[in-house]
């Protein structure tokens, strides 16, 4: 719940794309202004890199460790309060002579996020810069950047909140069944779910921050720099009859058209599973991805999962052997279900149901969407792009613009309109596997 809450709350008050979502409230004293991170950029190629804490700060590394620069406070009075309300409903009929039954079934879920008031803690870069020069670097220096995997980076900047902030989230459900019997005139039977969760957080929790990469000169002089920001192969992605190829490879999702009907049909249906339970979605995609970047994962992340998750997870997972998990940077049929799981995650809960809503239409779903990338790539939030709709029916396309309405994608049969920073690379991703997974 955090982690998303946070991502969306710097969406609406960061433009420019600087400010990192933090990803944990457990670590949030380590990321204070002059405290040494690391980057690891390992995971889907769409996300952004994640930065990990160290038990550094930039004096550890300096000979001289006199004050560097002062650390400046800032309030920032603006408030935030976002709710997510949804409900999921069905029914079915069932006709197995000589019974006759109905079942209905409907479910809400509701997320609340409130946040009043924020401080900024930062360091002012210029002084930062200048001060480096008149300082040397100590011996711990490539003692520290060898313990950690990835690039060491200091914090510039930390918004952090100055109230506590209370996350919460419902979730009502409801089953019916009634059936009708030779001997027995009617049967009923109902079922009713309330689960409520609340996490506090305490004030001084921090909710963003910026960081700033650390370099050494010819001279052996620490530097900072603005951090290099991983190259965009999502813009790359174009259609091609049925394969939508990047320079990231994203042909190993020919895989998924290689596989036997057994297989695919399985893989399927463990997918619809973790889409109908979005609880799956974070712990299956940090396992699955660790395991496809080379990196021992933990079954015991399992334990996290209610009864129906952990089976789901578990089946999922038991289609590869323990030997090919852990050479899963060789195997590109893992590598795919990892971005198809990852994908599922980056998209917004509420369009989870309407990706299986209507599996046939997948394929016209694929195509209108592929074929809008290139089109947004260049357009400014808010302006009018004309898109053919014409190889959908009127059902096809209302559930198609359920869809990027939600990702952020004003649509109507005339054309399109952009109206924030979209995930629609990630909805062409699961589309995409989607479409490979069934047999259409």
């Amino acid at each position: 719940m955090f982690k998303k809450a946070v991502h969306h709350l710097v969406e609406q008050i960061d433009s420019g794309g600087e400010l990192i979502p933090a990803t944990s409230a457990y670590d949030a004293e380590k990321f204070k202004p002059l405290r040494l991170v690391y980057r690891r950029t390992n995971g889907p190629f769409w996300r952004n890199p994640t930065y990990h804490p160290t038990e550094f700060e930039l004096n550890h590394v300096l000979v001289d460790k006199d004050t560097l620069v002062p650390v400046y406070q800032k309030e920032m009075s603006f408030k935030f309060l976002e709710t997510v309300d949804g409900l999921i409903s069905g029914n079915a009929k069932v006709n197995f002579d000589p019974m006759k039954a109905k079942a209905e079934y409907s479910r809400a879920n509701c997320n609340t996020m409130q946040l009043q008031g924020t401080k900024q803690l930062h360091v002012k870069v210029a002084e930062l810069i200048e001060i480096l020069k008149k300082r040397t670097i100590g011996r711990c220096w490539e003692q520290i950047k060898n313990s950690y995997t990835g690039d060491l980076c200091i914090v510039t900047e930390t918004l952090a909140s100055v109230e506590p902030i209370t996350l919460t989230k419902v979730n009502k459900g409801t089953s019916k069944l009634f059936a009708s019997l030779p001997y027995v005139s009617k049967a009923s039977a109902e079922c009713r779910l309330l689960t409520e969760r609340t996490l506090d957080i305490p004030k001084g929790t921090v909710l963003a921050y910026k960081v700033w990469d650390l370099t050494i000169s010819g001279g052996d002089t620490l530097c900072i720099s603005l951090p290099v920001k991983k190259r965009s192969a999502k813009l790359q992605l174009c259609f091609d009859g049925v394969n939508v190829k990047g320079k990231e490879g994203l042909e190993i999702f020919h895989e998924f058209t290689c596989l036997e009907d057994a297989l695919k049909s399985q893989l399927l249906d463990q997918i619809l599973q973790i889409i109908e339970d979005p609880e799956l979605h974070s712990v299956l995609s940090e396992l699955l991805c660790d395991a496809c970047a080379g990196i021992k994962y933990n079954l015991s992340d399992l334990n996290k999962l209610d009864a129906k998750g952990k089976e789901c997870a578990e089946k999922l997972l038991s289609i590869w052997s323990e030997d090919q998990l852990q050479n899963a940077v060789e195997n590109h049929l893992l590598k795919a279900v990892c971005l198809l799981i990852a994908a599922l995650e980056d998209l917004p809960p509420a369009t989870l149901p309407l990706l299986v809503q209507n599996l046939k239409i997948l394929p016209q779903q694929l195509n209108m969407v592929t074929h809008i990338i290139d089109d947004l790539e260049h357009s400014q939030v808010g302006q009018f792009v004309k898109v053919d709709t014409q190889a959908l029916t009127d059902a096809e396309f209302g559930i198609t613009a359920e869809i990027l309405n939600e990702i952020g994608i004003q649509t109507t049969r005339e054309g399109i309109q952009k109206m924030r920073e979209t995930s629609l690379h990630e909805l062409t991703i699961a589309l995409y596997c989607l479409e490979a997974l069934s047999n259409h």
